[in-house]
C-alpha cells in the first residue's frame, strides 16, 4: 500500500525539549520505518516564531527531500497585512504549495480572522488543517462552519480527532461538504465506516499522530471492513487529489530492517490475526452508552457482546477481561451479577472486572465479595475514580484493597494525571498491599501521567503499566519499556468503544523484535492470574 500522510511537524521547540522530529532526517527515519512513502510536513518554527520565516526556512530544508515531504505553510491573520508575504504564499500556491495550518491557540487570534487571508487564497483551492485534538474550542468550530459556507473551493481537513468532540465533528462534516477527516486519532470501533457510510470514503485522509503512536493508523485501516479501494483512497488516493497530485510509480519508503524480526507485525499489517502465542486483553468495556460515543450496535445487551468477541476474533485474541457499565455507573451489585449473566455464553474466554464503587462500600463486605469470586468469572477489581469523584487515596477504597491483598488479585485503576487518580497518589496504597496487584490503566494518559506511572512502578513490583489510550502521550511506550522492561507491561485495548485492532498495531508496531513484545499480549496477565488462583 501506498501511504501519503498529514500530521508531521519538524524543528526544535521553545516549549518542549523533547520533539518528535528535530529535523527532515528524523521525519524520513520514521517514514521508512513505518512505509509511509510521502508526507505533508509543517515548521515548527513557523508555529512559535514566526510564520513567513519559519516557512521559507521549511521550504528550504524539504528541498533535498521534495519527493517524499510536501511543504505544510502555518498561516494567521497577520500575514494579510505583512509586506510581501501574502504575495509569497500566492506565489506557492500557485507553484502546487497549497496546504496550510492554522493554530489559533498558539497565534492568539479567532479562526473567522483568517477571512481576509483566506479570500485572496480561494482561487488556488487550499487545504486548510485544524487541530482538532485538545486546543480547537466550540467557537472555533462555529467559525469553521461559516469559512466553509462562504468559500466552497477551500477544503478543509480536521486532524488529531477522538472520541472527546467525535459528535460535534460529525455534525461539521454534515453541515459542510467541503470538511474532511484524517484518521490518526481515530481509535474508536468502526468510525471508519460509519464516517465511510455517512460522508463518503472521499472525506477520510491518512494521518500519523505522534511519533508514539507508530503504525496505529495503518493496523485500523488494514482492520478495517472498508474494499481496497477504499483503503486506498484513504492512504493516499483522496489526498492526492485535493493537492493535484499524481500517484507514485513505486514505492519510495525503503523496508526496514527491523521488520525481519517482526513477523507478528508484518501479518498483523496486512490484514492478518495474531496467532501462536497466548493473548489475553485485560481491559475491556461491554458499553459505553453515552458520554460521546458514537457506536451503531450499543442498544441491545447480547448484541454488545456479540460485536466485542467478534471483533477480538478478528484480531486472534483469545482471552478478554470486561466491566459492566452498568456496574461503573450505577447501583455495582445489581450491575455485576446483570454482567455475569449476559456473558454466560463465553465463559472461558470472557470475565470480568469486579466493579467497586465507593459510594456503595456498605454493601460490598468480604462475604459479598466472596459470593461474587467463588464463582471463578470474575478476576479482579475495576475503579474509576476520576469519573466518580473519589480520589484514589480515599480511605473508601479500603475494604477493596484489604481484600485484593488478601487474595492477591489484580485492581484494574482508571490512572490520568489529574486530582482524582494520578498514578503517584498510589503509593503508600501499593507499599501497605504487597500482594494486590495495580495494574495502571492507560498508564497514566498524558506524558507526565506516564513518567508518573514508570516512578510507581520503580519502587513497587506488583505494579503494572496498561496500555490502552495510550496514544494520548507523547511518551512512547517504547520509552517505558526501555525503562521499565517488558514484564512490566499488560496488553489492554478498552474495547468495546476502543477499537482493539488500533491498539494492537500501536504496540505491535513499536520497534522493538517481536520477541522483547510478545510477553505483554498475555502471558504477564496470565502470570498474574496465576498468582491469584493459587491464594483463592
Amino acid at each position: 500500500m501506498e501511504y501519503f500522510a498529514v500530521n508531521a511537524s519538524i524543528g526544535r521547540s521553545a516549549y518542549n525539549q523533547e520533539v518528535d522530529f528535530p529535523d527532515a532526517q528524523s521525519l524520513l527515519a520514521h517514514m521508512d520505518y513505518l512505509g509511509i512513502d510521502r508526507m505533508l510536513v509543517e515548521s515548527i518554527q513557523a508555529s512559535e516564531y514566526s510564520p513567513i520565516n519559519g516557512n521559507r526556512r521549511l521550504l528550504q530544508e524539504l528541498l533535498p527531500h521534495q519527493e517524499r515531504l510536501k511543504p505544510v505553510f502555518v498561516i494567521t491573520p497577520s500575514d494579510f497585512y505583512e509586506q510581501g508575504t501574502l504575495d509569497w504564499l500566492q506565489e506557492q500556491a500557485a507553484a502546487g504549495n497549497k496546504a496550510y495550518r492554522v493554530r489559533p491557540d498558539i497565534s492568539r487570534f479567532a479562526l473567522r480572522q483568517i477571512e481576509r487571508l483566506l479570500a485572496e487564497l480561494a482561487a488556488y483551492q487550499p487545504l486548510i488543517m485544524l487541530d482538532a485534538k485538545f486546543s480547537s474550542t466550540e467557537m472555533d468550530f462555529r467559525d469553521l462552519e461559516e469559512l466553509a459556507g462562504k468559500y466552497p473551493s477551500c477544503n478543509f481537513l480536521l486532524t488529531s480527532q477522538m472520541w472527546g468532540g467525535f459528535g460535534r465533528v460529525m455534525d461539521l462534516m454534515w453541515r459542510r461538504q467541503n470538511i474532511y477527516l484524517e484518521i490518526s486519532w481515530l481509535h474508536m470501533r468502526d468510525s471508519l465506516e460509519l464516517l465511510r457510510d455517512q460522508f463518503g470514503i472521499q472525506r477520510l485522509l491518512f494521518g500519523i499522530g505522534y511519533k508514539s503512536h507508530y503504525a496505529a493508523a495503518i493496523g485500523c485501516l488494514a482492520h478495517s471492513k472498508l474494499s481496497d479501494s477504499e483503503k486506498a483512497a484513504v492512504a493516499h488516493g483522496n489526498l492526492e487529489k485535493l493537492l493535484g497530485m499524481e500517484p507514485i510509480a513505486h514505492k519510495l519508503a525503503a523496508e526496514h530492517p527491523l521488520l525481519q524480526d517482526k513477523p507478528l507485525w508484518r501479518n498483523f499489517s496486512a490484514g492478518g490475526k495474531l496467532s501462536g502465542l497466548p493473548t489475553f486483553d485485560c481491559h475491556s468495556h461491554d458499553g459505553p452508552f453515552t458520554r460521546g460515543w458514537y457506536l451503531t450496535d450499543l442498544a441491545d445487551p447480547q448484541q454488545r457482546v456479540e460485536a466485542i468477541m467478534q471483533h477480538i476474533a478478528g484480531n486472534g485474541v483469545e482471552k478478554i477481561a470486561m466491566i459492566g457499565e452498568s456496574a461503573l455507573f450505577g447501583e455495582p451489585l445489581a450491575g455485576n451479577l446483570e454482567f455475569e449473566q449476559i456473558t454466560e455464553k463465553y465463559r472461558g474466554k470472557l470475565f470480568g472486572m469486579f466493579v467497586y464503587n465507593p459510594y456503595f462500600k456498605e454493601s460490598l463486605g468480604e462475604k459479598v465479595l466472596d459470593e461474587f469470586f467463588s464463582r471463578d468469572f470474575f478476576i479482579g477489581f475495576k475503579v474509576l475514580p476520576s469519573y466518580w469523584h473519589v480520589k484514589i487515596d480515599s480511605p473508601d477504597y479500603n475494604g477493596m484493597w484489604e481484600y485484593a491483598d488478601k487474595y492477591h488479585l489484580p485492581v484494574l485503576i482508571h490512572t490520568w494525571e489529574d486530582p482524582w487518580n494520578a498514578p503517584m497518589m498510589l503509593d503508600e496504597i501499593v507499599k501497605k498491599h504487597p500482594n494486590a496487584k495495580f495494574i495502571l490503566g492507560h498508564s497514566g494518559g498524558s506524558a507526565g501521567g506516564r513518567r508518573q506511572a514508570e516512578e510507581l512502578a520503580l519502587r513497587h513490583s506488583n505494579v503494572f503499566l496498561e496500555l490502552c489510550g495510550t496514544f494520548c502521550s507523547s511518551r512512547s511506550v517504547y520509552q517505558s519499556m526501555l525503562r521499565l522492561g517488558k514484564e512490566r507491561f499488560v496488553f489492554g485495548s478498552d474495547a468495546v468503544a476502543h477499537n482493539q485492532s488500533y491498539e494492537l498495531a500501536a504496540f505491535l508496531s513499536i520497534p522493538l523484535p517481536d520477541s522483547e513484545l510478545a510477553a505483554v499480549l498475555g502471558e504477564n496477565f496470565l502470570n498474574i492470574l496465576k498468582d491469584r488462583k493459587k491464594h483463592l
